[in-house]
């Protein structure tokens, strides 16, 4: 299967019950302040969950790095593949990351769930804050009644924001501003 294909199966059957669910957000592509990189899907609700699409035509090569980022941001994260790389993935991934596989046989496509993802324990409290805009870090600067300076880059303001909040609070606080955008840059 192809990415796009790999794609749609998740829609219809993972991520099915968020579509409808006004307390989530499935975002497409979103992109992450670590090292360029950008997730295929991120679920966003009571938690940031993301779901990495590996499908057999891919290659492993970026997946190293791109699990370095993705660990600095995601709560839960699952990588999405075929049977072709299943065992290797499972092999190489930290065990909080879940694992779904996708087939196909006799025309009918299913996902099934290799290994299930656990709490991410190592998420980084300033690279949260970093999937804010720059209106959105000064409103919750000033909510929060923390110091900084309109003429502060962002990363001082995601700084500000990770010195004087913890963890669990940016996080709750950025899904907040993530599922209340109306648009996205």
């Amino acid at each position: 299967m192809k990415d796009p294909c790999i794609r749609e199966l998740l829609k219809t059957t993972e991520l099915k019950h968020y579509i409808d669910d006004s307390d989530s957000k499935i975002v497409e592509e979103l992109s992450l302040p670590v090292a360029k990189a950008r997730i295929d899907v991120a679920v966003i609700n009571g938690s940031l969950h993301g779901y990495e699409i590996k499908s057999a035509s891919d290659t492993l090569q970026r997946l190293p790095a791109q699990i370095e980022a993705y660990t600095k941001v995601f709560d839960y994260l699952s990588i999405v593949t075929e049977g072709k790389y299943g065992q290797k993935i499972l092999d190489f991934v930290p065990e909080w990351i879940g694992i779904l596989i996708c087939e196909e046989k006799k025309g009918i496509k299913s996902i099934s769930e290799l290994r299930k993802p656990i709490k991410n324990q190592n998420r980084e409290s300033i690279y949260i804050a970093k999937l804010l805009w720059r209106e959105e870090l000064i409103e919750c600067l000033e909510e929060h009644q923390i110091k900084f300076r309109k003429k502060d880059r962002n990363w001082l303001l995601c700084e500000a924001m990770s010195v004087n909040l913890d963890t669990d609070s940016i996080s709750a606080i950025v899904r907040s501003k993530l599922k209340n955008r109306e648009t996205w840059k």
